[in-house]
């Protein structure tokens, strides 16, 4: 181990009633938060596989890599060496989301138009998020369109292919980057691509975090949401695999509920539901026009009525 930081000290070694403790280590598997990924977790062990303390996240601060421990199992000493872990099930389901970002990028270019430019992300093990350039909000046909291009693409199990070279080659070549970043000399270029009789579909950009090595091991790919979130700036949500598989799943027994309380089945649901905001609007201007009427009665002046 190099460097234990516990608060803004260095030490060497903890105790247990430290906290705030961060760990640099000559040599890591960890993937840092960069670029909207966010970063890995994961274990360290000692010499003896013992586990001694866990990872809740990784950032890189000019280029030292920094580990901050989330729970310390036993003390940890910076002469000693260490075995360290990502939690693979947590790196898979982001690698799975960063991969998803990128097939969801080019599909809205094909849906919307190829004046859609990325203005920022967030890639997790819970879902991805995406922020896009646009005047006009996605409407269902094209939602369903969108996912279908990034579905296709899944099923597809295109192999991605990771290169690098100098960022002026990587632009000249078609490879998109984010306008505004800063880029070193020699970039990084992930390029997902077929051309088939079944199937046509080319992705290239340039990009730093983890992916698939082939886009089959997303699974799923399903839109939750999708907003505005500033003047021509709209945002969408997205989960894959077994979460995106959850979520239609929670979706059907939504409606299964639903039609079991109208006795209502595929066919006329719908129906139903027209004529049930019928009837309840019809109420409601019977209510309104019951409470008027009572309301004039209330307003007659008894004192000027003659009894005969």
């Amino acid at each position: 181990m190099n460097k234990i930081i516990i608060g803004d000290e260095f030490k060497n070694k903890t105790s247990n009633k430290d906290t705030n403790i961060s760990l640099v280590f000559e040599k890591t598997p960890f993937y840092a938060e960069s670029g909207g990924q966010v970063g890995d977790s994961g274990f360290i062990y000692d010499e003896m596989d013992k586990l001694v303390a866990e990872i809740s996240d990784t950032k890189v601060f000019d280029k030292i890599y920094v580990h901050f421990i989330g729970r310390l199992h036993s003390n940890l000493h910076s002469e000693k060496n260490y075995k360290l872990i990502i939690d693979v099930a947590r790196r898979e389901k982001i690698r799975n989301n960063h991969t998803a970002t990128h097939l969801l990028h080019q599909s809205l270019r094909e849906v919307v138009g190829n004046h859609v430019s990325q203005k920022g992300s967030l890639v997790n093990d819970q879902k991805l998020r995406f922020d896009y350039t646009s005047n006009e909000p996605l409407s269902e046909d094209k939602i369903r369109e969108v996912e279908f291009i990034v579905n296709s693409a899944i099923r597809s199990n295109i192999m991605s292919e990771i290169k690098y070279m100098p960022l002026k080659e990587a632009i000249q070549s078609g490879a998109i980057a984010l306008f505004g970043e800063k880029y070193p000399e020699n970039v990084r270029v992930l390029s997902i691509k077929i051309d088939n009789q079944i199937n046509s579909f080319v992705s290239v950009e340039l990009c730093g975090g983890t992916h698939v090595k082939s886009t089959g091991e997303i699974g799923f790919f399903k839109i939750i949401n999708e907003t505005s979130i500033s003047s021509g700036v709209r945002r969408i949500e997205a989960v894959t695999g077994k979460k995106a598989e959850k979520f239609v799943d929670d979706k059907i027994y939504l409606l299964n509920d639903i039609k079991a309380l109208l006795k209502a089945n595929d066919t006329n649901i719908i129906e139903k539901l027209k004529t049930l905001k019928i009837e309840n609007s019809n109420l409601k201007k019977k209510k309104t026009n019951e409470k008027d009427f009572f309301s004039d009665k209330k307003k007659i002046n008894f004192r000027d009525t003659k009894i005969y």
